[in-house]
């Protein structure tokens, strides 16, 4: 019993050892843009990256708060990020209960040929989107910016298609015997059941639309649309690098998603627990 008593705890330190190692792995980066951020340029060129502030001077926030169009740039992404999750969500959560629960020929190969669409790098789309922005006449607006993404996308589609698979078929066909129709079985049965993947799936579209860089980077070249992350890149020169600047405003921008997960976390964690691969 000693013996197998003391393997177990060996096996227990050395995962845990592990885990701390990994987290170290993934923490460190975050700790030393926290340092950066405080330091002026000419310490973050010439201490070590690990090595703390000698004072945490807020000059670089200053900075990119009052001379750099960054609340603009903030408001700016804030609103395509909303617009692009109501899209995504309201779109993606139609397809998803059309493909789980309506019937029609050929219903499930289309949605398999549907999701292959998620093997093909955003890339290569990039070229063609921009083409039809041009002949829209939507360059340099932010009609530009949100349209491609607002309308639902595969993987959002196929997370909720899978939740919606889970809900019991007794409950669906009782309120189909009570008269409702498919729209209504949508909103006051399908989508009460639904709220954890919903809130998943909101929560990786507004991400996404707050990170997105190189689409708006494309599309806009005015300062009034500028999103955050291009915004960000601009504080980089020909000659230099601010590096206290550019830390201090990803930090900035990074506050939104930390909140966002921090509100949410329990309900991913849930939604992608009781989410399984159906048929």
């Amino acid at each position: 019993m000693g013996l197998l008593r003391w393997g177990r705890f060996g096996r227990l330190t050395i995962f845990y050892l592990i885990l701390i190692a990994v987290a170290a792995i993934f923490i460190a980066p975050y700790i030393f843009a926290i340092f950066a951020s405080f330091k002026p340029l000419a310490d973050v060129q010439s201490q070590r990256a690990w090595q703390p502030p000698s004072s945490f001077n807020t000059s670089n926030f200053t900075q990119v708060l009052h001379s750099q169009h960054f609340l603009t740039y903030l408001g700016n992404t804030a609103m395509i990020a909303i617009i692009i999750t109501i899209g995504q969500v309201l779109f993606s959560m139609m397809g998803a209960y059309a493909f789980a629960r309506l019937r029609f020929p050929g219903r499930d190969f289309l949605f398999w040929v549907y999701l292959a669409t998620l093997m093909v790098p955003n890339v290569v789309t990039l070229v063609p989107m921009y083409i039809v922005m041009e002949h829209l006449h939507l360059l340099n607006t932010y009609w530009a910016i949100f349209l491609p993404y607002v309308l639902g996308t595969p993987y959002a589609i196929f997370l909720m298609r899978q939740f919606f698979m889970t809900i019991p078929e007794e409950i669906i066909e009782a309120a189909r015997l009570d008269g409702c129709g498919e729209q209504r079985i949508m909103w006051r049965v399908v989508v009460p059941l639904s709220k954890p993947i919903l809130l998943t799936a909101a929560v990786i579209a507004f991400v996404f639309g707050w990170n997105n860089f190189l689409w708006p980077l494309i599309v806009t070249d005015s300062t009034s649309l500028r999103v955050v992350t291009v915004g960000i890149s601009n504080l980089q020169s020909n000659f230099t690098v601010e590096w206290g600047l550019v830390l201090a405003g990803s930090l900035i921008a990074l506050v939104p998603m930390l909140i966002v997960f921090g509100l949410f976390q329990k309900q991913i964690v849930n939604s992608i627990q009781l989410t399984g691969v159906n048929r």
